[in-house]
């Protein structure tokens, strides 16, 4: 071994280099809550003291099916022994994915040295270093409920390296079960972080046939791991395409709410991975953050005319990668390629989800960056004189990832200039628009802030009129401006019948009125006139269950509690075994004095209580009325 590649000097500059990131993130802290981050952690902060109500959050989350506890645990315990709010779940998420980085450093040393690179250390520091510095994962780390992707990241990549060692042992005839047992761990813990997490099941399938071979560091191939690994890649397909078929209705029906059907959206991705390649390889730091609901529709090979390029290109790639798969170069290569496509296999594939986001490339740049220094790796091999140079290069390349990197932090964070960069950038983006139109109304600009919300109207794909007036409504409590009484009575007169759609809109505007940013007399005048809308006695207006709840729980704030009992009337004929709803129930007819119906409650409750069907709140809830 050359002392040059001594981990005595790696292990220093690796420390370094993670340093850096950490300190090229760190005025990110600044940054606000964005999107998810207030419907999914905010309500974190109202943790009681107590396991059982930090048991209901860690496991009573509904962001995936799964519920994601692993995550949910981890923002637990945040708020429970740092509790530092926005600031220090940021500084969390920064030191997660400096953690990451370490890993992806390590993961990529084992690779390439299976793999006979020389310098082998150098190439994974430089890869990893790259990975932890590139720009596109700004709004990942800075995005904090982006913490569920980082910490199943963490888990697959621990998965990844444990694998390797199990493997290895495996090899020298040791069965290795407390290795076994830590890679079970590593891949349920990623589930339970995220539910991309089961990918690195077919990652390590293709690390076994594809990079290793079955064959350990000499060369010596097992036929039995050959067997299994070649038997589980061909499983697998065949799974995926047995539960594709199967369940090809339902994922059709989830199209049913998107502005793109299912055709369109495989159309879009064939473009979206081409970007987000291109993203991470070579950044375009004007189109980059968290909002691209702007991102273009393939309606057709023609339109926009990239896409036929694009599925043109990946089909292209196929015979390529057929022909690389001959040779043992081309092998390692083809591996690093499925690697980003597998790890893309839930989040941009078939399924009914937004079209483009960047934290989706999370892990699978992990591919994106091997693939980078694998390539670099082998020509070092096949004409040594070149290794040095080639690393020289690459060390510039992860310092310019670095500046980029820096500036755009410094755009996070000021909430400001983040919000006049997307707006700028993305003008077509309807969150952009709103977002500023938020921004303008907190600084008094209310007319400005009014343009940008009409804009967010024009370009939303779901909102109603109605969910226009109500941001409307709020942007004037916002600006410290009272409503005019003009605007209270054209409400909900567009779409009479089902004049509202957006939830998100709504509740907002109702936490605007509870936190008394609206004077008094424009919370009454809104009161009166939803009461007017949904609770007439001929023609009412319909909405979702959530619209009802939203509308008890601003009654009972009021104290209003005929009203609030009327609204979850309607809203328990939407949603009969909400327990929430059963309480809130119990709370109004109890200020009522509607004593039957109380008791009708209590047993009701009582049963659902004696299911195991309420938490530890909900518990201490029903305790309260007995």
């Amino acid at each position: 071994m050359r002392p040059a590649d001594s981990r005595w000097i790696i292990l220093p500059l690796a420390l370094v280099i993670l340093s850096l990131g950490i300190w090229i993130y760190w005025p990110g802290i600044a940054s606000p809550w964005m999107l998810d981050d207030r419907s999914n952690l905010a309500v974190v902060g109202h943790l009681g003291e107590g396991f059982g109500g930090a048991a209901d959050y860690v496991f009573g989350n509904r962001s995936g099916p799964l519920g994601r506890p692993v995550s949910m645990a981890s923002f637990v315990l945040e708020e429970l022994y740092l509790d530092a709010g926005v600031s220090g779940s940021k500084r969390v998420n920064i030191v997660l994915h400096a953690v990451n980085g370490a890993l992806v450093m390590w993961l990529l040393s084992l690779l390439l040295a299976h793999a006979r690179v020389p310098r082998h250390r150098w190439f994974a520091l430089l890869g990893g270093a790259a990975w932890l510095l590139a720009p596109l994962y700004v709004s990942t780390v800075l995005y904090v409920v982006q913490r569920m992707a980082m910490l199943s990241t963490l888990f697959m990549l621990l998965s990844c390296i444990v694998y390797c060692y199990w493997r290895s042992r495996l090899f020298r005839g040791v069965a290795g079960w407390g290795l076994f047992g830590a890679l079970l761990c590593s891949v349920a813990a990623a589930v339970l972080s995220k539910e991309n997490g089961v990918l690195v099941v077919p990652v390590l399938v293709l690390l076994e046939v594809l990079w290793f071979g079955a064959r350990d560091s000499a060369g010596t191939r097992n036929p039995l791991l050959r067997r299994v690994s070649l038997s589980l890649l061909s499983a697998g397909a065949v799974v995926a395409l047995l539960l594709f078929a199967l369940f090809f209705d339902r994922i059709k029906a989830g199209y049913a709410r998107r502005g793109f059907d299912l055709d369109e959206r495989v159309m879009t991705q064939a473009r979206a991975l081409w970007d987000y390649l291109a993203q991470l390889v070579w950044p375009d730091l004007p189109r980059m953050g968290l909002f691209h609901d702007d991102y273009p529709v393939s309606t057709s090979l023609q339109a926009p005319p990239e896409t036929a390029y694009a599925v043109a290109a990946w089909l292209l790639l196929i015979p390529l990668g057929l022909l690389l798969l001959r040779s043992r170069p081309g092998q390692l290569l083809v591996c690093a390629v499925l690697i980003f496509l597998v790890g893309h296999a839930i989040e941009s594939s078939v399924f009914a989800l937004e079209l483009y986001f960047e934290h989706r490339n999370y892990f699978p740049g992990v591919g994106v960056f091997l693939l980078l220094v694998t390539a670099l790796g082998l020509l070092s091999r096949r004409w040594p004189p070149l290794a040095a140079p080639l690393l020289a290069w690459l060390a510039v390349y992860v310092l310019v990832l670095a500046v980029q990197t820096g500036s755009q932090v410094q755009l996070w964070s000021s909430a400001p200039l983040l919000r006049l960069n997307y707006v700028n950038h993305h003008p077509e983006s309807f969150r952009a628009n709103e977002e500023m139109a938020l921004h303008l109304a907190a600084v008094g600009a209310l007319d400005s802030a009014l343009d940008y919300s009409r804009r967010a109207a024009q370009l939303s794909a779901t909102e109603r009129v109605g969910d226009w007036q109500i941001r409307d409504l709020a942007l004037h409590c916002l600006a410290g401006r009272d409503i005019p009484p003009a605007r209270f009575a054209e409400l909900a007169t567009v779409n009479a019948q089902r004049p509202f759609a957006v939830v998100s809109t709504f509740n907002g505007f109702t936490k605007v009125l509870q936190s008394g940013r609206c004077s008094p007399t424009d919370t009454a005048a809104f009161a009166d006139r939803m009461a007017e809308v949904f609770l007439a006695q001929e023609d009412a207006a319909t909405a979702s269950a959530n619209f009802y709840s939203i509308l008890a729980g601003l009654a009972n704030s009021l104290e209003q509690y005929a009203r609030a009992h009327a609204y979850m009337q309607k809203f328990l004929a939407l949603s009969p075994g909400s327990v929430r709803g059963l309480l809130m129930q119990l709370h109004f007819s109890t200020a009522l004095g509607l004593e039957q119906e109380r008791q009708n409650l209590m047993a009701q409750l009582g049963e659902l209580e004696a299911a195991g069907k309420l938490d530890a709140g909900e518990r201490q809830t029903l305790a309260l009325y007995r």
